[in-house]
């Protein structure tokens, strides 16, 4: 019998688990890959595995199947994500209600990153909350725009910050900060500037972005009609492993404009300035929550950080 049919012992010690193990479980769950999870949980992948360990020593189960695709689910472990979400969530509203009861009480405000925080001012957003509203209690996540408007929406991220116009999804309300500026980016020894015609373009070997990623709608603007025709070499997941691509020679492709500019400075990648490219960053928030005093004041914090541009909601 694979191990994963295997049912938990007598001696199984289920008294002796953890919160940080199931965290460990349903991120790496969501996730499929320890790397991920670890920089979710702001920890090691080390950790995370080691937490894995103990969880399925405790319940006498193998939880996952590892390969080189990453980390899948076996069907005890599919069992038990189920579970596991809810009791986190039974805690969450447990330790919310008991921080209600106390004499400072304090609301978690979890947030999603989709880019450095230097650049999104999160020092600054920790310092005026910290300052302001005292009562908040402001825990950072980092992943993708699609991924953090996902999880808004779904209530599992209380707000994040996103590029792209999210407007279509009625579950969101979309507080625009500023545009920003993303640009083609190649190797340090390409042309100085791009080809004039979008077939000669289209030639060039590009490095694309994934399905999910704003950027994948602003390729017809650099590509032309053609553009599903292009000579793509491979898919990048972030920009992070895009600018290490194209600093290997891979190929060129999209990246936001301050992020590329660091790596510029120092001669591994060319800019192209033309043609002129930008996103809308936003802050997005569940259309349910909109309302609630709490939200609208770190709404109000966060914008104050990006004045003088207007504040604006969209959805």
């Amino acid at each position: 019998m694979d191990k994963s049919e295997t049912r938990p012992s007598e001696n199984t010690n289920v008294s002796g688990i953890k919160l940080e193990q199931l965290r460990s479980f349903v991120l790496v769950a969501e996730e499929g890959n320890l790397t991920r999870a670890a920089r979710r949980r702001h920890t090691t992948p080390s950790a995370v595995s080691e937490h894995l360990r103990q969880l399925e020593s405790q319940l006498g189960l193998s939880l996952f199947e590892r390969s080189a695709r990453g980390m899948q689910l076996t069907r005890a472990g599919e069992a038990l994500l189920v579970p596991a979400q809810k009791a986190l969530g039974q805690v969450g509203n447990l330790l919310e209600m008991a921080r209600s009861l106390g004499d400072n009480p304090l609301t978690a405000m979890e947030i999603g990153l989709n880019a450095p925080p230097e650049y999104l001012k999160v020092d600054q957003l920790i310092q005026q909350a910290a300052r302001t509203l005292p009562q908040l209690s402001l825990e950072l996540r980092t992943s993708a725009s699609a991924r953090i408007a996902g999880l808004v929406a779904e209530g599992s991220l209380d707000m994040g910050f996103v590029y792209g116009d999210w407007s279509s999804d009625s579950r969101l309300v979309c507080h625009k900060l500023v545009s920003i500026r993303v640009c083609v980016v190649g190797p340090p020894d390409g042309p100085d500037a791009l080809p004039e015609t979008m077939a000669q373009r289209a030639r060039l070997p590009w490095i694309w972005p994934s399905a999910t990623c704003p950027f994948i709608g602003l390729v017809p603007r650099v590509l032309g009609e053609g553009w599903k025709g292009a000579n793509r070499v491979t898919t990048s997941e972030d920009e992070h492993t895009t600018v290490a691509m194209i600093r290997a020679g891979m190929g060129f492709g999209l990246v936001e404009r301050a992020f590329a500019e660091n790596w510029a400075r120092q001669g591994a990648v060319r800019l192209y300035e033309s043609p002129r490219l930008e996103l809308p960053l936003s802050l997005c928030v569940h259309r349910d929550k909109a309302d609630r005093e709490r939200y609208r004041a770190c709404i109000r914090l966060v914008g104050s950080l990006w004045q003088p541009a207007p504040v604006t909601e969209t959805g």
